[in-house]
């Protein structure tokens, strides 16, 4: 059965297909506050899963129809999920209500004053910040980020008992058309997950649609300096446009860069950021619209701003000693090349990306513009194409990335490490952690990237690191 259900009614049991999901995991952690009794099962194993195990919820790794009592009330799933799921088979045939998780968070947040924050990228810095800022000045809102933060503890969710919600509206599946916000805000508009979406027309079209399932009174607040963005909105009212750019009516001018700071300004106010990078001002300048126009003063903003130490995998510092080693979810190439602009203003030695590709698909669609984006690095290392919920793809591989970056920086076979910008790909994870060590050096930015399990690796290299190093701290 499927239909409009209030989850929050009743003590039911609720299980989730996909729980290892940062979306999905942000609800199941809410319920479960909420004094519901939660399972959930993922294909595989994760730091998220883990984390889930340990607050009392009940995880199954693998799918079987043996993961589903037939006592469970409702069964949250997510985009990714098969039709011949067992566990979905399974609960069709038991007549259990289906949902999705878009509905379900739609479901919990819709009756509040909802901040919604769409676009590309940025949406998870740009929550966070949002969510930062409210809770410091006692807006006490309910909270859903598509990552995890410090501030709540290392989770994704948490539940406010005021009227205020600040959610992460994801665009991959239509989820977000599941919500009704007072306040969007779009940070960007490209083409992706070209699985779901014709082109960027159909992109715009739907935005569109997001829009049109905004309260009566809804606000927009958006960056003017893109393209995408401005064209599909050229027809809607009440609209706040930031960014650099001189047509945007709240105009972010560049102060300068720190070793661990930026400076920026937003209609004449100062403001300092403890992330890295030109993209997080335009994430920040999103925060500081959306929380002046729910009352917060420049004075909480600049603080909260001032002392956010940024998203778990968005450029996260995860070592710094002779070299630096960072963690990093960007899978599309704008993201790419806008972490390693960002990387650039912090160090003079080489930059040593190893990226592990998201889906099949983008792959396919994208591995020219990786091929141009990756030309910011000095060493590009491959990993095997990290699949998800895809099925391979013959003659699709990570090797097209390699052969595009290697002709845009003309830097030859990638054998010789002596000379220019090289490149390789590696398929076995062991000769990836091998080849670095044998030509990391003093001075070296060395950049984990990608939307799949490579941080695994990035914490098993940090941990080689330090055991070479006789570090007694733990990692």
């Amino acid at each position: 059965m499927s239909g409009k259900v209030n989850i929050l009614d009743g003590t039911k049991k609720i299980h989730f297909i996909g729980v290892g999901g940062i979306g999905m995991s942000g609800i199941a952690e809410y319920l479960l506050r909420k004094n519901h009794q939660v399972s959930g099962s993922d294909l595989l194993g994760s730091a998220v899963t883990r984390r889930l195990r340990g607050l009392g919820i009940k995880i199954f790794i693998g799918h079987d129809e043996s993961n589903l009592s037939e006592d469970i009330g409702l069964v949250i799933y997510s985009s990714a999920v098969k039709d011949d799921n067992p566990e979905l088979q399974k609960a069709k045939r038991l007549d259990i209500t289906l949902i999705k998780r878009a509905e379900a968070l739609g479901n919990i947040v819709n009756k509040k004053f909802v901040i919604a924050v769409s676009g590309t990228h940025g949406k998870t810095t740009t929550t966070a910040l949002i969510a930062k800022i409210l809770m410091e000045n006692r807006n006490d809102p309910t909270v859903f980020i598509g990552g995890n933060v410090d501030f709540l503890e290392g989770g994704s969710s948490r539940i406010g008992k005021s009227n205020f919600a600040v959610v992460e509206a994801d665009e991959y599946d239509r989820s977000f058309l599941e919500l009704h916000p007072d306040i969007i805000i779009i940070t960007n508009m490209d083409p992706d997950h070209l699985d779901i979406y014709k082109d960027i027309e159909d992109i715009q079209n739907n935005f569109k649609k997001f829009i049109e399932m905004g309260k009566p009174d809804l606000k927009v607040i958006a960056c003017g300096d893109d393209i995408n963005v401005v064209e599909t909105l050229k027809d809607t009212k009440k609209v706040l446009l930031y960014g650099f750019g001189k047509n945007n009516g709240h105009i972010i001018e560049d102060l300068g860069y720190g070793k661990k700071t930026v400076g920026f300004s937003i209609d004449g106010d100062e403001m300092r950021l403890s992330i890295l990078g030109k993209h997080n001002m335009l994430n920040a300048g999103a925060a500081y619209l959306a929380a002046r126009e729910v009352g917060v003063s420049d004075e909480i903003i600049y603080e909260s701003l001032k002392n956010f130490n940024g998203v778990k995998r968005r450029l996260e510092l995860k070592f710094d000693s002779g070299m630096k080693i960072y963690d990093d979810y960007a899978h599309h190439p704008a993201e790419v090349k806008a972490s390693l602009n960002a990387i650039k203003r912090v160090g003079s030695g080489r930059i040593i990306t190893v990226f592990q590709p998201h889906l099949y698909s983008r792959t396919n669609d994208f591995f020219k513009e990786f091929g141009e984006a990756f030309s910011g690095t000095d060493i590009l290392i491959l990993a095997k194409i990290y699949p998800a919920r895809e099925e391979e793809i013959p003659g699709v591989s990570s090797q097209l990335i390699l052969d595009e970056f290697i002709d845009c920086t003309k830097a030859g076979s990638g054998k010789d490490m002596t000379s220019g910008k090289q490149g390789f790909y590696f398929e076995d994870k062991t000769e990836i952690l091998d080849e670095l060590e044998k030509i990391m050096k003093d001075g070296d930015m060395i950049i984990f990237q990608g939307a799949g399990d490579i941080t695994e690796l990035c914490d098993k290299f940090v941990k080689r690191i330090k055991t070479k190093l006789n570090w007694s701290v733990p990692l």
